[in-house]
């Protein structure tokens, strides 16, 4: 997070020192002198702030690595805890019960003076050439599925810490040849690995793409980074998973590397940065058992609660005697050794009925299930298998004997009507709830594309008394908001629920190391549920970046709350080239405009704005957008204007 925001607030030319105290007592700390445990309470001195637990410390001793993180809070800067005029810290002696208070200096910003609201609004107004429809969206408004619409995401796996669903996916990228948009190639248009994620598992945070290897991007919106290895030319349809090391928690993501072995990367962090710990493969053709699976390929790694290890891999369609449809003779299992990049044994050759790809592993219930993906000869089994459909079985062991498989999910071609040839998944469980993410290529026929670029959803898994899995229903609606969004913690604007016209870049400047971008006038972007509590909100600040060229170029941001769909709308609506969607009306809560002062373009800097009214409940809440460089029609081919606007950051409201 980025320590230094500034913001314009009225004609103030220098920083202002504010001293936040909402409790009477503040400056007179209790006192309990002959407690032996004493108390340390926190402040964060305005309305809405999130709350930051107390600390109990022995009397006569410091806090040390029990005082808190710097708060944060946009257009402010943090100067210290004080109690009256006496500052703490984590190595202040503290004899006594105390609250202590944020104090912060208020920032000048880089923007120039609000004009009059007439002004402003004039510049959302289709009198002032704003447009009468704002840009189409590649869902409908009130949907969950597609996860997200700004890029693809194509074999979805889900990693949940603290809290937070992690997914990361196969980034599927629009491949261009003369200018036009071609079907993707497993061999060229996979750039990558996508990282999101939720905490609601509707509104998604962007994380970047991991560029482990892959081929260059095709797409002038998408800069081409360096991969992190030089011994793998792919990596795609990823299985993630963390562990305790020793007293810190170490990521692990696995990749495939085309259908020719599998890597991976650890990292500190579930968002990196991420790098090799081997300066090889982890399984390749030279691995015991594998030389003769005919994709190694698709791992699912997996925990169990004894902190052991494994990893399951392999697929195939063609069958050499004596392997047929059934017994296909490419599934693999294997134990990982303690530091999860190492085997711990050969890996095995293990009975999958009909196995195509796509292994994950989950423990439910006191029952350990492996899912898959079967093949396309299913024809005649026993099982009740169809094509293409993600089976499971259950066993009490991971490398123990499995039950019989039984299908669960038939393919988005079939449930949905994409252009899929493929189904992948994975079962994971969040805040007491089981999901099944998958991709189906939705998104890229609302583009009218005709081709198969993938994108992730979710939907609800249920699980029966009996330990058997209902059939599960693809929908276009998706799951239910499991948590509201905070509005008064500085939130990531790639944080994105739907959203029309806009693109996410990494910027190393940015707060999350990712920024909204390719805005133009009648983009927009929207985040569901945003709880404004009865606190009640009634000033907005956003953090943005305006562009160098043109020197005179202006931004503006309009706030609303609970727009409608417009368009094709439905739970089962079908989005094509030409039946399209976006949103319209909504109460307008405010507006903010974007002129950088002179000197200050090519900078991140924050802007305040008081709302017209106090936002109370909890809302729908979308940000449209204005550039000075107009309209620009969202298009599939490649059109670097989109690329020229101003970048959103992050945004927050206060009272």
């Amino acid at each position: 997070m980025h320590k230094y925001i500034t913001f314009f607030l009225g004609l103030a030319a220098m920083a202002v020192i504010i001293t936040a105290a909402s409790c009477s007592d503040v400056n007179v700390p209790t006192a309990e002198e002959d407690s032996t445990i004493i108390s340390i309470k926190f402040d964060s001195g305005y309305p809405g702030a999130p709350g930051i637990a107390a600390v109990k410390i022995n009397s006569g001793t410091a806090a040390e690595s029990s005082w808190p993180a710097d708060p944060i809070r946009l257009g402010y800067t943090f100067e210290g805890w004080f109690s009256g005029t006496v500052q703490f810290t984590a190595q202040t002696i503290i004899k006594k019960n105390v609250t202590v208070a944020a104090k912060w200096s208020v920032e000048v910003s880089g923007l120039e003076d609000q004009p009059s609201k007439e002004e402003l609004a004039m510049l959302f107004s289709t009198a002032g050439g704003f447009p009468s429809n704002l840009s189409n969206s590649w869902k409908i408004w009130g949907h969950h599925n597609a996860l997200f619409t700004h890029h693809f995401g194509a074999d979805p796996t889900v990693m949940v810490y603290e809290d937070r669903a992690y997914l990361f996916a196969s980034n599927d990228t629009l491949l261009y040849e003369a200018g036009q948009v071609k079907q993707i190639s497993y061999g060229a248009g996979i750039q990558g690995i996508t990282a999101s994620s939720s905490a609601d598992l509707v509104n998604w945070t962007d994380h970047g793409v991991i560029n482990i290897a892959g081929p260059e991007s095709t797409n002038p919106l998408v800069p081409t980074t360096t991969p992190l290895v030089g011994f793998a030319n792919a990596s795609w349809a990823p299985s993630a998973t963390w562990k305790m090391m020793g007293s810190s928690p170490k990521f692990f993501l696995y990749y495939a590397n085309s259908g020719n072995g599998i890597g991976v990367v650890t990292a500190d962090s579930p968002t990196g940065p991420w790098s090799s710990p081997l300066k090889k493969l982890l399984i390749d053709r030279n691995t015991p058992n594998c030389a003769n699976v005919e994709w190694l390929f698709d791992p699912g790694v997996f925990i169990d609660d004894e902190a052991r290890g494994f990893l399951f891999f392999g697929g195939g369609q063609n069958y050499t005697a004596p392997n047929n449809s059934d017994n296909t003779g490419n599934a693999r299992r294997v134990r990982l050794g303690y530091d999860m990049i190492s085997l711990m044994e050969d890996p095995e050759d293990w009975y999958v009925p009909y196995l195509f790809e796509d292994s994950e592993l989950a423990y439910i219930n006191g029952k350990y299930y492996y899912s898959y993906c079967t093949n396309w000869g299913t024809g005649g089994n026993s099982f009740g298998l169809s094509n293409c459909q993600i089976a499971y079985m259950t066993a009490s062991d991971p490398m123990g004997q499995f039950s019989n498989p039984k299908g669960i999910m038939a393919s988005p071609a079939n449930q949905l009507g994409s252009p899929d040839e493929n189904n992948h998944h994975c079962i994971f469980q969040f805040k007491n709830q089981t999901y099944i993410a998958y991709h189906a290529s939705k998104v890229a026929q609302a583009m009218g594309l005709g081709f198969r670029y993938r994108s992730a959803f979710i939907d609800k898994v249920t699980v029966n008394t009996d330990g058997s899995i209902a059939p599960v229903t693809m929908t276009r609606k998706g799951v239910t908001q499991l948590d509201y969004l905070d509005p008064y913690v500085p939130n990531e604007a790639e944080t994105i629920g739907i959203q029309g016209g806009i693109y996410t870049m990494p910027d190393a400047e940015a707060s999350n190391g990712m920024t909204v971008t390719s805005i133009d006038t009648g983009d927009w972007l929207g985040v569901y549920g945003v709880d404004f509590t009865n606190v009640g909100a009634n000033r907005f600040i956003a953090r943005v970046k305006m562009p160098e060229v043109p020197a005179d170029y202006t931004g503006a941001i309009e706030i609303r709350l609970d727009p409608s769909g417009d368009g094709v709308t439905g739970d089962n609506g079908n989005l094509t080239a030409s039946a399209t969607t976006r949103i319209m009306g909504g109460e307008v809560i405010g507006r903010v405009y974007l002129k950088a002062k002179a000197g200050n373009a090519g900078k991140f800097t924050t802007i305040m704005t008081d709302l017209d009214k106090t936002v109370t409940g909890v809302h729908d809440l979308v940000f449209v957008f204005y550039s000075s460089l107009g309209v620009k029609p969202e298009t599939v081919n490649p059109d670097t204007r989109h690329n020229k606007g101003f970048s959103f950051d992050q945004w927050q409201f206060f009272r």
